[in-house]
């Protein structure tokens, strides 16, 4: 069965979800979304009757990710939409954020698109107050009507065709744009047309974020930028980046691309300074002193993703990189060293590229020495500082530093 009012034009393969709605609900002259929406659950209700019941009639919530509990009948929703309105099949679900079983640093939630996991962290979307902006490119808004998904990503605040500042409020009234709460694409509550609007030239590496961001560049040397490293592996660069350097996401821009333009001599200087001032932060001696004290969560923190790719990220490369050296200028004396600091089971898994069960296996087999005394028959705790650095690196070098896990017998 084909819907009323099938939509005249296609998606466009950049285009929010969100944003492809709108245009059909002005297709067909509704008044709102709410009742393109009401048409739609009516249609669905005679179809699919759990389904029916999945299409949101706010637009704020009918992107997937937002379906809390019934995200697959959401998926059924769209499904059916896709052949109410005589689309070709998986055509809305393509334009969706999707949930995804990513985790980025810290164990931060993802949403999937094309292919590309995202933090959920950096979407712009319509909150619960309808505050935040959802920026726009003028001239793009003239030349095409429809908003770019790219839009919706709190680290990128320039075009990267039109090499200008997206626009985060409206030149006449000042109010946040927001086409999702405003359900206008080109246009402001107040009436002003956001393609008249004039735009300031960006900063240049803000475009080279914007640009890069996705398709990667194949002439730089810059691994944020570079074409080898995937889309996912660049996110969650800048969300390891936001975290160690960042107020807030917006600041991303002003700073990452420089950054790793040095890497990883930005990085290895910042662990220098740490290194050096060690031995006046302890209150212990280096073999009693847990290497998160004095670290902090470096090592958590290189564990990028989980599930990891194949190729592991170039951040955890930088560091596993450091830490060796580490352990080969500190060679083993009588006075503790920095070489001699406690690793938890947590970081331990990190440093080995392997699971936690893996990390007790290989302490009960007496592979690794506890540098503490633990109670009979208590298990030691995940995050409690135990495991020699020292010891912990030797073993993983013995293996072979292409090694990207520790192979143990099964049980």
């Amino acid at each position: 069965m084909a819907f009323l009012f099938s939509p005249k034009a296609r998606a466009f393969s950049d285009e929010s979800l969100e944003s492809y709605l709108l245009r059909v609900v002005a297709e067909n002259f509704f008044d709102s979304y709410q009742q393109l929406s009401l048409a739609i659950r009516e249609e669905l209700h005679e179809l699919d009757f759990e389904a029916h019941g999945a299409f949101p009639i706010e637009l704020k919530r009918l992107n997937v990710f937002h379906a809390k509990h019934n995200s697959h009948f959401r998926m059924r929703a769209l499904s059916l939409l896709e052949s109410l309105l005589d689309l070709p099949p998986h055509e809305l679900q393509k334009q969706a954020l999707l949930r995804s079983n990513r985790r980025f640093v810290g164990g931060m939630s993802a949403v999937h698109r094309y292919g590309v996991d995202i933090p959920l962290s950096f979407i712009r979307c319509a909150g619960e107050d309808g505050i935040e902006s959802v920026p726009v490119c003028p001239q793009c808004l003239k030349e095409e009507p429809y908003i770019h998904q790219v839009w919706h990503l709190k680290p990128v605040n320039a075009c990267a065709k039109h090499e200008c500042e997206l626009i985060h409020h409206c030149p006449d009234c000042q109010q946040p744009i927001n086409y999702i709460e405003n359900e206008s694409i080109s246009y402001c509550t107040c009436g002003f047309d956001f393609t008249t609007a004039a735009s300031a030239k960006a900063d240049s590496q803000a475009v080279s974020l914007s640009r890069s961001l996705f398709d990667g560049d194949a002439l730089s040397n810059n691994p944020l930028l570079f074409m080898g490293t995937s889309a996912t592996q660049r996110f969650a660069a800048l969300l390891w980046y936001q975290k160690r350097h960042a107020k807030n996401t917006e600041c991303i821009m002003h700073g990452s691309v420089g950054y790793f333009e040095e890497w990883p001599t930005s990085y290895y200087r910042e662990l220098d300074a740490v290194t050096s001032g060690a031995e006046a932060r302890l209150i212990d001696l280096f073999n009693r002193t847990s290497f998160r004290s004095i670290y902090g969560e470096l090592i958590l923190d290189s564990q990028c993703l989980l599930p990891e790719d194949k190729e592991p990220h170039f951040i955890y490369l930088a560091l596993m990189e450091y830490i060796s050296k580490i352990v080969e200028s500190h060679p083993k004396s009588k006075k503790p060293n920095v070489a001699d600091m406690l690793v938890c089971v947590a970081e331990t898994a990190v440093l080995l590229s392997t699971t936690h069960e893996q990390v007790y296996r290989l302490y009960q087999e007496g592979v690794l020495t506890a540098g503490m005394r633990s109670k009979i028959r208590t298990r030691i705790g995940p995050h409690i500082g135990v495991f020699y650095l020292r010891q912990v690196i030797e073993y993983k070098t013995s293996f072979g530093n292409d090694k990207q896990g520790m192979y143990l017998s099964a049980w």
